[in-house]
């Protein structure tokens, strides 16, 4: 039980991080660096908000959601800045400028925050643990797996059963097309942006009882988050969860069971899976196709 929570959680905040990346490259066709930028924001941005204080848990949650916001605000600035100069030229450009932003992000926490860890208290309500089959789970931890859970549920909706959603999946398939056909394309862009962007500032918000916080974290996350990507299969949201999860799971056993080998269960997980679907497990040949 002890495995199962631990794995279900840390992967449900790798979900978070890759949930905002998978949507952003499925529908911009951008390959988002930054990512783990944002995360980390987040991460500092609820602290800041907490004073590193424990809160009631309404409180906690408010506060949580209120730093995911401001994160979304600041992406979308560099949205504006930034990435409308990304978006028609080569990946490769895309992807040392989203480096470079990453490198700014980072160093800009540095300068605020210092490069000594941090930390945020669980709320009061979920500050114990309570028994399962003989096993201590941790309060904290149902909060986190729910949030994951709304996010999966969340994303869904609104790609199948809006209109900024087949707008989305529209701008996926084909931009150019949905341009002539109405859409206005750069607000779909900006508001792709500012959602994965949220979840990325929601999961680094939500890690913040669980990690101690340095600006390091953003590479940490980014690089797993791009792995879930890349498992489930490009622009794929559920495969991205499946993903997660099983990496969660996987490293979690192997820090319990073996953990000389716990370091490897990412590349583990990602040789096991594209030896036998190259396109990841949920992926298709075309991104669009995915949402």
């Amino acid at each position: 039980m002890i495995i199962l929570a631990t794995g279900l959680t840390d992967g449900m905040l790798i979900f978070l991080v890759a949930s905002g990346l998978t949507l952003v490259l499925g529908v911009m066709r951008v390959v988002n660096f930054s990512h783990g930028g944002f995360f980390m924001i987040g991460a500092y941005l609820a602290y800041e908000l907490m004073r590193g204080h424990v809160q009631p848990v309404w409180l906690f949650v408010l506060l949580v959601l209120a730093a995911s916001a401001a994160t979304a605000a600041i992406g979308l600035v560099s949205e504006r800045i930034l990435f409308r100069r990304l978006y028609r030229l080569p990946e490769v450009t895309s992807l040392l400028g989203t480096y470079a932003l990453l490198l700014i992000l980072e160093g800009a926490a540095q300068l605020i925050w210092g490069r000594n860890p941090v930390t945020q208290p669980e709320p009061s309500g979920l500050v114990h643990a309570f028994s399962i089959a003989g096993a201590q789970v941790p309060r904290y931890d149902i909060l986190v797996v729910a949030a994951g859970v709304l996010t999966a549920v969340g994303l869904q909706v609104l790609i199948k059963g809006t209109e900024l959603g087949r707008q989305l999946t529209a701008v996926a398939e084909d931009r150019y097309m949905a341009g002539l056909l109405g859409v206005n394309v750069n607000w779909v862009f900006a508001a792709t942006f500012a959602i994965g962007i949220f979840l990325a500032g929601l999961g680094g918000a939500l890690a913040g009882p669980t990690l101690s916080m340095v600006p390091d974290i953003a590479v940490t996350f980014i690089l797993q988050a791009f792995a879930v990507v890349i498992i489930g299969g490009f622009g794929s949201i559920i495969g991205s969860l499946i993903a997660a999860l099983a990496l969660g799971l996987l490293h979690a056993f192997l820090v319990n069971k073996a953990p000389s080998l716990a370091d490897f269960s990412l590349y583990m997980l990602m040789a096991a899976v594209l030896v036998v679907r190259p396109q990841g497990l949920l992926g298709s040949r075309q991104l669009g196709e995915n949402l």
